[in-house]
Parts: structure tokens; sequence; C-alpha cells
């Protein structure tokens, strides 16, 4: 049977085009993939106006190199409807049974395991088929020719999809729509891969850092153990690949807190408050996180209440300036239940439109997510609940302020429910309010688990979800937390602790070295400093 290679090169900022990989970028290393298949068939690269250029540079030098057969279709913007009917033409125009579909900056893409994913597709005739638990960048995804001509029409019906740019999840989360109308085949990984989140694709740093010490550590296996893909996996369960550079930047602007909630840390065990944080030193802090990793979520909401902060509106406006970076803000509702809504000309009202103009003007990140998002904590369904929980706040004022942040940040604000077991009885209720698109967070809500600060608080938690057998805590491979002071703390939960720098005095990337120390403990299943009572290690931030 027939088959096309068809490649969807991202944005890549330079990465995916960085000869890093044995004197070669990512992209030649993946047409090397596509050689390997000795299929002969045909190479067709999707990618972006504005790097046709670079692309081309690049394929030509593979064209005299590998001998491949490769043509372009660029486009100034890539949208879901776009992408699935240009799968469709370009599968009509070379008469093939089938697309291997992939990003197009992935240097560990297995010709070994591929084939065997064509064997399976071709033998049990499948629609769709895919590599399943192994990590992104691997195996290609396998489409029929049948199935793009249903994908390209359905697409045009899904409004909350259609238009979305194009990401590496675009085919299953149309697929998921209607899952039970398609023949799907997978071949699964012999090791569940998924609890790392590996992501073995090059157009942003925090993965093309993964894949450049990965490369590394795999340089002295030979040409047969590199064939097979789970011993190449085996060799990213090192600190070099599993922690590159920071992902969330976890900061606190200011001290002040309107309740003292009954399960939070901040109130319970922190002393000796640091003041809030200048507007001029967080500027500068900005531009250095944007500098280390400029696909980041940037959280405002480490302890204490952001929007408290007289100076709140210009710190989220300030992220505003980096096309990259998310900034999150996590939020009682307490200013925010205070803005006067018949009063359309108060300050607050307008400067939380003005904000809502320009986080819309600036549109998706490069990581995929809004510019702004919020996250109100609700934590309950009744007054008498919440009100236990959140002494001296109303939950009809949290109830509002999702309702007002909404009407201007629609699509981008999360209710948040604590599970814990004074609320127990109530998560039912929410989950099954929350969850529907007709809900005042548009179905967008976060249930998160209770965390007892290595034992340090009273146990709240009405379940314990932990896995059967730990892996290395998240926190430290990717979470940046920044007191007020500029203190960086080893992770939130050791906020109280002695912190490992300051960034107001030493660099974020000789701070975040100093992590490595007590990741590899993690690697090797040893625990210490609280680390060995903490449930944290699993959760996951943006």
């Amino acid at each position: 049977m027939k088959s096309l290679n068809i490649l969807f090169a991202e944005k890549c900022g330079n990465f995916g085009f960085e000869n890093t990989f044995g004197g070669k970028n990512a992209l030649f290393r993946t047409l090397e993939w596509a050689k390997k298949l000795e299929n002969g068939s045909k190479t067709v690269i999707f990618c972006f106006s504005s790097e046709v250029e670079l692309v081309k540079r690049a394929f030509e030098e593979a064209k005299k190199d590998l001998g491949l057969e490769i043509d372009i279709v660029s486009e100034d913007t890539w949208t879901n409807e776009k992408l699935f009917s240009e799968i469709k033409a370009a599968l009509s125009k070379d008469g093939s049974d089938f697309a291997l579909f992939s990003m197009a900056f992935c240097p560990f893409l297995n010709a070994e395991l591929t084939k065997k994913l064509i064997s399976t597709h071709t033998e049990y005739k499948s629609e769709y088929s895919f590599a399943d638990g192994y990590p992104y960048g691997v195996c290609p995804e396998i489409i029929d020719t049948g199935l793009s001509g249903i994908l390209s029409e359905l697409i045009k019906t899904k409004d909350d999809l259609k238009n979305k740019l194009v990401t590496k999840d675009s085919v299953m989360d149309l697929l998921k729509t209607d899952i039970n109308s398609f023949e799907i085949e997978t071949e699964i990984s012999s090791i569940d891969w998924r609890l790392y989140r590996f992501d073995f694709e090059c157009s942003k740093k925090e993965n093309y850092l993964a894949c450049k010490n990965l490369f590394e550590l795999t340089s002295s296996m030979s040409d047969e153990d590199k064939k097979d893909v789970q011993k190449v996996i085996s060799k990213a369960v090192n600190e070099k690949v599993i922690k590159t550079i920071p992902a969330y930047f976890n900061i606190q602007i200011e001290k002040s807190c309107p309740s003292k909630c009954t399960y939070c840390a901040y109130s319970k065990l922190e002393k000796n408050q640091c003041g809030e944080m200048e507007f001029e030193k967080y500027a500068k802090l900005l531009r250095d996180i944007n500098s280390v990793n400029p696909d980041s979520v940037v959280s405002l909401s480490l302890w204490g209440e952001p929007v408290m902060h007289k100076d709140f509106f210009k710190f989220v406006e300030e992220g505003f300036k980096y096309p990259g970076l998310t900034i999150l803000v996590e939020t009682t509702g307490f200013d925010v239940s205070k803005v006067e809504l018949a009063n359309p000309s108060s300050s607050f009202n307008a400067s939380m439109k003005s904000l809502a103009e320009k986080s819309l003007s600036k549109g998706t990140c490069a990581n995929g997510l809004p510019g702004l998002i919020w996250i109100v904590s609700l934590d309950a369904m009744k007054g008498e609940t919440y009100e236990k929980l959140h002494p001296g706040l109303r939950y009809e004022n949290a109830v509002e302020s999702v309702k007002y942040l909404n009407s201007l940040f629609a699509g981008s604000v999360y209710a948040q429910y604590l599970r814990i077991n004074e609320n127990e009885e109530e998560l039912e209720s929410f989950f099954r309010t929350f969850k529907e698109k007709t809900s005042i967070s548009n179905g967008n809500f976060i249930i998160q688990k209770y965390d007892n600060f290595r034992k340090k608080l009273d146990d709240h938690k009405s379940a314990d979800l932990s896995p059967i057998e730990r892996f290395p805590c998240w926190h430290l491979r990717r979470d940046f937390n920044i007191l007020a002071n500029g203190d960086v703390p080893l992770c939130k939960n050791k906020s109280f602790d002695a912190p490992v720098g300051n960034v107001f005095t030493d660099s974020i990337e000789n701070i975040w070295k100093k992590f490595d120390e007590e990741l590899k403990k993690h690697i090797d299943k040893k625990y210490s400093g609280g680390c060995e009572v903490c449930d944290e290690y699993y959760t996951y931030n943006f």
C-alpha cells in the first residue's frame, strides 16, 4: 500500500533548525526517519509562511543527502479546519492509501516502531492508528485516506475546534468528539511512559533541550540498540532530560490575604510575611523569565491575594509584552466580587475591561494557552460550607466573581474546588454543575487535591490518589517559586524553609541548577527533608 509522509512544522524559534543532533538539525533527523521506511513515499511539509525559507533551506540539504522527494505547503495561519483540508488534498493529489502524520521536528521518530504500526494498520484495515503509551515524537499517527475526507467535513461542524490553531493533539481531539464511529488500532508500549510526559519534539525550548540532552546520552549506543525504541526512551529517565528549564513560575506579589482559609499553609505556618513585590523588580524578573523560557506560565498567586496589590493591573499587563508568556491569577474573588456592577464607570471595572481587551488582543500564546487565566476558589456548593472554609468571605461574592470574570474573559476562567473531608458531600454537585458548557464558567473547572504540607497541617484529605509506584517530583522538574522578597524555596512546600537563592541577587539559571541534587535523589528513590512524607510529587501545574 502507498503512504504519504505529512509533517507539520510548528513555529520553532530556530530550535528545529539547530545542528545539534550529530551535526544535523531536528528536521533532518525527522526526514532521515522517512528515508528509513524504504517505501518510496513522498514527504509533504506543512509550515508557516514566516518560516518557509528556513524549511526550504533544511529540505534542500535533506534532498541532497537523503534523496527524498519533498513538497512544501505554507500558510500564514494554520487552523484545525485548514489542517484537515490540506491532509485530504495532499492524499488525494498523491493517490496514497494513508498518511503518516507527525510534527516535523522529532529527532527520535523510530522507523522500526513505525513499520510495526503500519503493519497493524493495514492488517486490520484501520481508519486511524497510533502508538499508545509511548512519548510523543517516537511514532507518527496514521490517517487513512477515506478518514481524511470524513475529518475534513467533520471539523466544519465543530465550532469549538475548527478555528483553533493546530497542535500535536489536533487529530485525536477531533476523533474524540465521535470516537465510536471510527476503526482505531494501537501499538501498545510494553512500558507505560505516559507518567513522565516526555515530549520529543523540538519546537519549544524545554523540549528541544530534552531532545538535545537525550541525543547526547544515546550517542554511545550501538546502531542496533538505537533501533530499540524502549532502550532509547529508558535513557531519558535522567535529570538532564526530565529537568531542562522551568516551565511554571509561581510568584508571590502580595503579602496580604483577606481570609484565613482553614486549609491554607500560609495563614498557619508563615510567621514573618515579607512585603509586597515592587513592580520595577517584577518587570526585570519577567524579562529574565522570558529569556529562560519564553513559553512558560507565570502565576502571580504563590501566596497572598494578588488582586489586592496596588499595581495589580500593571503586573498583569507587563506579561502581555511577551508573546509566549501566560499570566495566571488564582484568587478568592475578594476584590473582584466588590466590583460595583451597577456602576460601569468604576475605576476597577474600567481597568478590568481594559485588561480583557488587551488579553483578547494578545490571543493564544505559543504554549497553546491564553494570555491570561483566572482561577477562582469556590470549594463549596453551599454558603455555609464556603464560609467555614473561608472565614470572613461570602459564597455569593465568590460566585459573582466567576460570573463577572467570565463575562470579560470567557473561556479563560476556572472554578476551583479543593477536595477535602469538609466538602466531600458537595463534590458531585460541583462536578455536575460546572462540567456543563452552560455553567457560569463555561464548563471550565479544576478539582484540586488537598496538600498537608509535608504533614505540617491537619489531615483533611478525603481520598488518597497517590500512584502505586512513586516517580520523580514534578515540581522539582518544572516549577520555580519566588517569594515577594525574591527568595527562591526548593518547592512551594518548602516556602518557609531556608531558600536556595534569591532572584534579585542571582540568576534564575544558577538557582535552577541547585535543584539538580535533590532531583537525583528522587530518581534514585532516596527522599529526605520532608519529601519522604510529601504526596505532591505527582501533581502537575500548567
